[in-house]
């Protein structure tokens, strides 16, 4: 898909310290009861000068990427409205959604994190706790809850090895 080669380039992999801070965004896309069906995460923020999306994909990979809208062709612009339609949304307020919807098109899935002021999309501080805030609503998450802190087995000394 050509249209998609803008996103690859200009996407920075984030690499451990992202796995680190958002364990249960990494595996919301990849839970089976989570947001009623799989999807991959996308969580964004945007205004009329410039959109930044991470992207927590179903196969473990967290991409950050950060563009102008007027650097974004017609090809981007199509893989963008590919990406509203077929992913779940974040975004921090109302008026980074109208942003979206000005420059590309609205997300069919979107939610609205709760709590999130608005989030300038250089701003990678800001950005970070956005983050945070939306790794807090899936840690909330039963499914994904139990695989992050699973009950404590009890665990015996053996031949100086702990076993369960």
């Amino acid at each position: 898909m050509e249209s998609n080669s803008f996103f690859l380039r200009r996407a920075v992999a984030r690499g451990a310290d992202w796995h680190v801070s958002y364990p249960a965004l990494c595996m919301a896309s990849s839970t089976d009861p989570v947001d009623e069906r799989r999807k991959q995460i996308v969580v964004a923020a945007a205004d009329d000068a410039t959109i930044r999306m991470a992207f927590f994909s179903s196969l473990g990979a967290i991409l950050d990427f950060r563009a102008a809208w007027t650097e974004m062709d017609a090809a981007t612009r199509g893989w963008l409205a590919f990406t509203t339609r077929w992913n779940r949304w974040w975004l921090p307020d109302v008026a980074a959604l109208a942003s979206i919807e000005r420059y590309a098109h609205a997300p069919t899935d979107v939610r609205l994190a709760g709590g999130s002021a608005s989030v300038a999309p250089h701003d990678t501080e800001a950005f970070r706790r956005y983050l945070d805030t939306v790794e807090q609503h899936y840690r909330r998450d039963e499914a994904i809850s139990r695989a992050l802190f699973p009950a404590e087995a009890p665990f015996a000394l053996h031949s100086g090895c702990l076993t369960p």
